[in-house]
């Protein structure tokens, strides 16, 4: 798979490729924060997807898209309480199924990726890796309603030293109660 970002002004363009097995490449591209377009192409016989990767990536590279480090991304944690302090198979059904919502509607948004996640302590913690965690709270925000799971959530962004609420906008705790 390759990423490549593209900053114009006030908004950043995706494009990126992955090998969708079934001998087909998947090219997707749009703007940043928005469910892009996306095409698939055939692999023909005796090549391979890196080989079609590589050379659908040329022209995007040419117009000045480039990889972002994922030590450039910024981290972002969906944090959901849990009845009991290590949670339950209800618990962890939760976390993973928005893992998968994350992964969806990050990835289609062109934003990053779910990482992972952890259930202790009282908390449910999801995190992923996202090039505009701001456009990717909206993104969130959106998937977990449409999800019926945007109660009760808080969706912080992890400043090394310090957490930085996104959601809820009208979050009147401190910072530091954020169970991570």
């Amino acid at each position: 798979m390759i990423k490549l970002y593209k900053r114009t002004g006030k908004q950043t363009l995706y494009w990126e490729a992955w090998d969708a097995g079934n001998r087909t490449v998947m090219i997707h591209w749009g703007t940043l924060g928005k469910t892009g377009r996306n095409k698939s192409i055939q692999i023909p016989k005796g090549a391979s997807a890196d080989t079609i990767i590589d050379r659908e990536s040329k022209e995007p590279r040419s117009d000045g898209y480039e990889e972002i480090r994922i030590e450039d991304h910024v981290q972002i944690i969906v944090q959901f309480k849990t009845e009991d302090a290590w949670g339950n198979s209800a618990d962890l059904d939760k976390r993973h199924s928005v893992e998968g919502i994350l992964n969806e509607c990050l990835g289609w948004t062109g934003n990053g990726h779910c990482d992972g996640g952890d259930i202790g302590s009282g908390t449910i913690n999801v995190f992923s890796f996202v090039v505009d965690p701001y456009r990717a709270k909206d993104s969130i925000v959106a998937a977990l309603k449409q999800n019926n799971l945007i109660d009760g959530t808080i969706i912080v962004i992890n400043n090394e030293d310090d957490y930085e609420v996104l959601w809820p906008e009208d979050f009147e705790g401190e910072s530091s109660t954020i169970n991570i």
